[in-house]
């Protein structure tokens, strides 16, 4: 009994000790890490190491430092925002060079009066690609006529026509550029639901969130977890060099198929509105499709991917029920899908392999096509 009791009593210790060590050194890693989040935090950014730098602008955008809120658009970029953003495939600076006092726009890249002005998400932004290589600015070069880019990050058509209404028709433009993408009608219901709860975007304090949003040491531990990761894996597809989403190739809208008609109606009258303040101002109205990357490269990629039931069909709903929406209103429509498919199927890059975003090619192809459909309609000789 004496040794079984002597036994215990040595293990209860060694144990004591161990969780005591564990403690301490858990501790004292803690504590390094968070006077490096606090030096990094207090520090000036132009001291900053390059890589240090990017982290931070990353984890600013993840938090919405560069937002603020618009009670009836939403989010929208703060006046003055100038950084260069370094993603995992692309570089590229976010500047505003439109300031209102309350918010910030793209705006245009060859100066003087605008003569058109471009609504939309990130696509027409330009995410991943520099202010000139946007197709707005590669179509202003293009056209040499100045096109100002009112463009934000994550919007849709209700913020395409309230930005219109708000800070485009005083600009006067001749002609008004408006743009649909397969995620509109996902950002159309989101948009009604934070209207209908009176809610803007959830930022409820989590752990998890404020360690993405304000810890330099935590991201630079997860960018190593995902590189190592990235390393591991084939993202791409052998003979496209892309990868599709399997989200979009089983769901192109991300909401309930029986939720498309409903959806789209609420679309259309957004539509309609923006051409009623198009017509107000005597501007030109015109309409652009712009096509997912799984639209596009479908006919290369679906040989190498498990059979998706009525796909086909189900990607061109959309397309095709704006070009019955076009046909019956009489509006001036560029579907830019069978270019872009064509251009795809003769091997052209013009997407990021990984990111859902045109890349520099493909701005400049949609730039393209839209100034050859100008000059088609005689709207520019």
């Amino acid at each position: 009994m004496a040794i079984h009791f002597e036994q215990s009593r040595h293990f209860k210790i060694i144990l004591k000790n161990t969780l005591i060590n564990t403690a301490l050194i858990s501790f004292g890693v803690f504590f390094a890490l968070s006077m490096f989040d606090v030096a990094v935090y207090l520090s000036p950014k132009d001291i900053l190491p390059s890589p240090l730098l990017n982290l931070v602008q990353q984890m600013e955008m993840n938090s919405g430092s560069n937002y603020r809120i618009d009670p009836e658009i939403g989010i929208l970029l703060k006046p003055g925002t100038n950084f260069v953003f370094a993603g995992d495939e692309f570089t590229f600076r976010l500047q505003t060079r439109l300031n209102f006092p309350d918010a910030g726009f793209r705006g245009g890249t060859l100066g003087g009066p605008a003569w058109g002005a471009a609504f939309g998400d990130s696509f027409t932004f330009g995410a991943g690609v520099d202010q000139t290589e946007t197709w707005v600015g590669q179509l202003a070069k293009l056209t040499n006529r100045e096109i100002i880019n009112l463009a934000v990050p994550g919007h849709g058509p209700y913020q395409y026509t309230r930005i219109l209404q708000k800070y485009g028709t005083p600009l006067r433009p001749n002609i008004v550029f408006y743009t649909l993408f397969t995620n509109d009608l996902e950002n159309t219901r989101r948009f009604e639901e934070r209207q209908k709860t009176q809610q803007r975007r959830n930022r409820r304090l989590s752990i998890k969130r404020f360690f993405k949003n304000y810890s330099a040491s935590n991201n630079l531990f997860r960018n190593l977890i995902y590189s190592f990761k990235k390393q591991s894996r084939d993202d791409t597809w052998d003979g496209i060099g892309l990868k599709l989403l399997a989200r979009k190739l089983r769901n192109p809208y991300s909401i309930p198929d029986g939720q498309f008609d409903s959806t789209w109606a609420t679309v259309a009258k957004q539509i309609e509105a923006a051409v009623e303040e198009s017509k107000r101002i005597n501007a030109i109205f015109v309409f652009l499709y712009f096509p997912s990357k799984e639209e596009v490269y479908w006919q290369l990629a679906k040989e190498r991917v498990k059979p998706i039931k009525d796909f086909e069909e189900r990607i061109e709903r959309l397309s095709k029920t704006a070009e019955n929406f076009c046909r019956s209103q009489q509006l001036l429509c560029l579907d830019l899908t069978s270019a872009l498919k064509h251009r795809g199927m003769a091997g052209e890059k013009l997407y990021f392999p990984i990111d859902i975003h045109w890349n520099e090619r493909g701005h400049l192809a949609v730039a393209q096509e839209i100034n050859k459909f100008l000059r088609d309609k005689n709207i520019i000789k």
